[in-house]
Parts: structure tokens; C-alpha cells; sequence
């Protein structure tokens, strides 16, 4: 009886769970997606995607990560608004590798596992996200460059001079925009938008910018703090339109406090475009015609009003081999992009450069704030410490030339080595401060010798005297004894043939003389050696 009972609930528990099979296997039969179709409930951000084959997913999402990607950014900069699409500004959207795990759900196990996943996707239980990524670089960009329109910067007063007279602008406010804080309020504006609205409002951070330069600051720029002037050869016409060009491209300079001033900046380039010519200036111990030559005057004019004005000096190089126009260590070169004068403004006033040419002379002029002490005395003095002597002539061989011809093709130069001092008097006390040290090559004597041999004439020899010779000296010599003279004969032929001779020709024409050392040298001498050179 007991044995019957527990076959009966066995039987019992098996029927049942056969039900339970049975349901279960029905319930999922109904559900169960199909093997090329995702599993209904499935989500990607808002997207439903139930009941999609991949491609028409595929499809869906990237339509909605479009629609993400042009959206509208309005920014408004200073009151007026800049609109582009969020994708144009740096953002970026993706709904990443979300496919294959969708496909997978409710098809990937047993008939169990399966049916309890396709149930959770009814629930919501599985959804993906689109993530966003933002390339602050290029939305700085953005904003940096829509805002130049908007934002405009603070314009200091202007200094210019007419007629001689200094003439003051008015000094601007401008507005700038802060970057770092509006793409901060950019950033937030989109988080917050959810995804939804089509335009997301986003008013930028500006300020208010002073000008540094007022124009009662300005105005006090007035004052002749440092001069300066060189002469030249006005008879050298591309050099002195050379210095012209270079002093007007500085003229009118104004440098405001803590701005530095090179000269190589201001001039270049030494073009023709840019209104420079061909003429003489240093180039490895030679003088050679380049664009621009002359431009070192320029410069070193400059750098002694700068020196007279007593502002701070950066940057100075002496040139290769000394020059006329200054003393040594007076001297600023200007070489390339290695050789520069540079100074800066060190004052809290405005300066300004008035500079140019007029006959043989170049000047520069310095102007700003004089607060120095009138009984205070300023003067610069040169020292040479050495001399260095140019050795042997440089001599190059012409196979064109003769041997007798030599022309010199550029004069030696002493080297030296210098220092400048500028010396102080004040309260009666004399302070004296070296400013620099300079040395300058020596350059020898560059000579061209001809090298062609000159042949040697062959002499014609004494023509032999013949018959008719003789008739005529007989009746000489008969002549001169009808003279009376006995020895007549013998000294009338001797003077017959002296005279026959230097008559006739018979003595070997010399070679011409040799031009001299000086007179073969005369051509060279129509380049000034010492002539002021770049």
C-alpha cells in the first residue's frame, strides 16, 4: 500500500513537470525571436529596436547618432549668436559594438536560459547607450575663432608725429572672450540636453579689457632721451638708397613699456621687393656687393642713440672686420638670422624712433619720458686692447695675365680687439661700466698676378754691307779726303755706318716697358677700402 502511494505522487511530480515543460516550451515558442531578428524590448538610448534584423538596426542607430551630430550649438559672444552643428565643433557619437550582443539575447542558451533573457528584455533589461566624446582642442578653436569677429582687443593710444609735432590717439576699450569658461558652459549645455532639443543655447563669458596704454600715457612720450648720426659717401648711390630704405622702415616705431625691438625684423627681408639694392659689405673677411649692403650702419646708428637713451640692449654683435663710420665697439652688425640689434623698452612710458637720411648723413632720434638728472653726464668711449696684423698678401694667379701685370682686388685690413666703456658723472663721482668686448679679424692684402709667360724677341742680325755699300763709303771717305784729311777715309766710314745704321734700323727693338707696381694697381684703387660696408 505504501509502495503504491509513492509510485502515485511520483507519477504525480512527473506530470507536472511535464506540464510545466510542455507551458514552457509553448510560452517560449510564442516569444522566441526569430534567428535573424533581435529580441523585442531591446534599446539603444531611445532607439526601440525590437524585431530588427542587423541591417535595419544598423540603419536605425546610425540615423539617430546623425540626428545626435546636428543638433545646433547657438553661441552667443558679446550679443551676437554663432551657430554650427554639434559635430562641426568637436563632438563625436557612438553606439559602439552593441549588434552582436543583441542579436545573442534569447537564442544563445538552453530553452530555459533563453526564455528567462527574453523576459528580461520585455522588462527593459537590456538597453545600450550611445556614448559622446568631445575633442576639447578643436572646440577651443571654434570658439577662438568665432569670437575674433565679436571680441574685439583693447587699442592702446597711438603715437605719431606731423609736422614735427607729436600727435596722441585715444585709447579703446575691447572685449575678449574666456575661453577655458565657455567651453565649460558648452560642456554643460549639451549634457543637460538630453539628447533631445534641436538647438542648445550656450551664451559665452567675455570681459572687458583695459588698455594699457592711456592717452595721458602717451602724451608723455615727448622728450628727447637719446641722438645719434653717421656720415656716409652720398656718391655711393645703391648703398645710400639702401640706408634710406632701412632708416624709413624704422621711422615711427613706437614701443610700448616692456616691448622689445629688433632690427632684423623690422628691415627684412633685404630684397628688391623690398626696396634694397646691391652694394658693398662683409662676407668671410671680403668685401662683396650683396642686397641690402649697407644696413649695418643703419643698425649701428641706431644702437648709439639707443646707448644715449640709456635703454636696455638684448642683443648686439660686432661686425667681422672694423668699419669707418664708428669707432671699434661702437659698431652693431646685422648678418642673417644670426646677427641682431635688439632692445627693449625698460620704461613705463612709450618710446618713439624717428630716424633718416638727408645728404651724407643718417641719424636716429630717440623720444619718451626724460625723468634722468639734468646735472647728470652720460658719454661712451672706445678702448683698443689689441691689434692683430693682417699678415701676407692673398695672391691669385691669372693664366690670362702676363707675368708683369698685378692689380690689387681689395686692401688689407687691421684686425682689433676693443672694449666700450660708458663712463657716469654724477654728484661730481665718475661710475665707468664696460658695455661690451669686440674683436675684429685681420684681413690680409688680396692681390691677382698674371701668370703667362712673355717670350723673349729675337734680335735681327747686322745686315753685311754690300758692294754699292762700299762705292758709297769710298766716295765718302774720298770726299772727306778732298777735305784735306788723310785719316779722312777711315773716320768718314765709321760715321757712315753709325748713321746707316740708326738710319736704317738694323738695332733689335726692345720689348715695351712694363706697366709699374702703382700703375698695374691704379683699377683697384677705384674701390675705397675703408668705405662703410654692412
Amino acid at each position: 500500500m505504501k509502495r503504491r502511494g509513492i509510485m502515485t505522487a511520483f507519477a504525480v511530480i512527473i506530470v507536472m513537470f511535464a506540464i510545466i515543460g510542455v507551458y514552457v516550451y509553448a510560452s517560449y515558442s510564442r516569444i522566441k525571436p526569430d534567428q535573424d531578428k533581435i529580441c523585442n524590448g531591446i534599446k539603444v538610448d531611445s532607439i526601440d529596436i525590437s524585431g530588427m534584423t542587423k541591417e535595419e538596426a544598423t540603419t536605425a542607430v546610425n540615423s539617430y547618432i546623425t540626428q545626435l551630430g546636428s543638433r545646433n550649438l547657438v553661441l552667443d559672444i558679446n550679443g551676437e549668436t554663432v551657430t554650427s552643428r554639434l559635430d562641426e565643433t568637436g563632438y563625436s557619437f557612438s553606439a559602439g559594438d552593441f549588434l552582436d550582443d543583441a542579436m545573442k539575447i534569447g537564442k544563445s542558451g538552453n530553452i530555459i536560459e533563453n526564455y528567462r533573457q527574453i523576459k528580461a528584455a520585455g522588462q527593459g533589461k537590456y538597453s545600450y547607450k550611445v556614448t559622446m566624446a568631445l575633442d576639447e582642442e578643436k572646440l577651443k578653436k571654434y570658439i577662438k575663432k568665432n569670437s575674433k569677429k565679436m571680441c574685439v582687443g583693447a587699442k592702446n593710444a597711438e603715437i605719431k608725429m606731423e609736422d614735427g609735432k607729436f600727435v596722441y590717439t585715444k585709447a579703446k576699450e575691447g572685449i575678449s572672450i574666456d575661453t577655458d569658461r565657455t567651453l565649460e558652459l558648452v560642456k554643460e549645455a549639451v549634457e543637460a540636453s538630453g539628447g533631445n532639443e534641436a538647438q542648445i543655447p550656450v551664451t559665452a563669458e567675455v570681459k572687458i579689457q583695459q588698455p594699457k596704454i592711456t592717452e595721458e600715457t602717451a602724451a608723455r612720450c615727448k622728450d628727447k632721451i637719446g641722438t645719434f648720426s653717421t656720415t656716409f659717401n652720398a656718391g655711393n648711390v645703391n648703398r645710400t638708397k639702401n640706408l634710406a630704405n632701412a632708416a624709413r622702415l624704422i621711422s615711427g616705431t613706437v614701443l610700448y613699456p616692456g616691448d622689445t625691438f629688433s632690427v632684423h625684423d623690422t628691415i627684412s627681408p633685404l630684397t628688391e621687393e623690398n626696396g634694397y639694392y646691391e652694394a658693398a659689405s662683409y662676407n668671410n673677411g671680403k668685401v662683396e656687393d650683396s642686397l641690402g649692403g649697407g644696413v649695418c650702419q643703419v643698425s649701428t646708428t641706431l644702437y648709439n642713440a639707443v646707448l644715449k637713451a640709456e635703454l636696455e640692449i638684448t642683443e648686439r654683435s660686432p661686425h667681422s672686420m672694423v668699419v669707418s663710420y664708428v669707432k671699434p665697439s661702437m659698431d652693431a652688425a646685422i648678418a642673417g638670422d644670426y646677427k641682431d640689434f635688439k632692445f627693449k623698452n625698460d620704461t613705463s612710458v612709450p618710446v618713439y624712433i624717428q630716424g633718416g637720411t638727408y645728404g651724407s648723413t643718417i641719424y636716429f632720434t630717440i623720444y619718451g619720458e626724460e625723468t634722468r638728472d639734468p646735472d647728470r653726464t652720460v658719454r661712451f668711449e672706445s678702448e683698443v686692447t689689441d691689434t692683430i696684423q693682417p699678415g701676407a698678401d692673398k695672391v691669385t694667379f691669372d693664366k690670362t695675365k702676363p707675368e708683369s701685370y698685378m692689380t690689387v682686388t681689395q686692401e688689407a685690413h687691421i684686425g682689433y680687439k676693443a672694449k666700450l666703456w660708458k663712463i657716469v658723472k654724477e654728484n661730481g663721482k665718475e661710475t665707468k661700466t664696460q658695455i661690451n668686448s669686440s674683436t675684429y679679424s685681420a684681413s690680409p692684402r688680396y692681390v691677382t698676378k698674371g701668370s703667362k709667360k712673355e717670350p723673349k724677341p729675337t734680335p735681327k742680325p747686322t745686315k753685311k754691307p754690300s758692294n754699292s755699300d762700299r762705292e758709297d763709303n769710298s766716295r765718302g771717305g774720298r770726299r772727306t779726303g778732298q777735305g784735306g784729311n788723310t785719316g779722312g777715309s777711315t773716320g768718314g766710314n765709321t760715321r757712315g755706318n753709325s748713321a746707316g745704321n740708326s738710319a736704317g734700323g738694323a738695332t733689335p727693338t726692345q720689348p715695351p716697358a712694363a706697366p709699374t707696381q702703382d700703375a698695374a694697381a691704379g683699377t683697384s684703387s677705384q674701390m675705397d677700402p675703408q668705405q662703410p660696408v654692412q
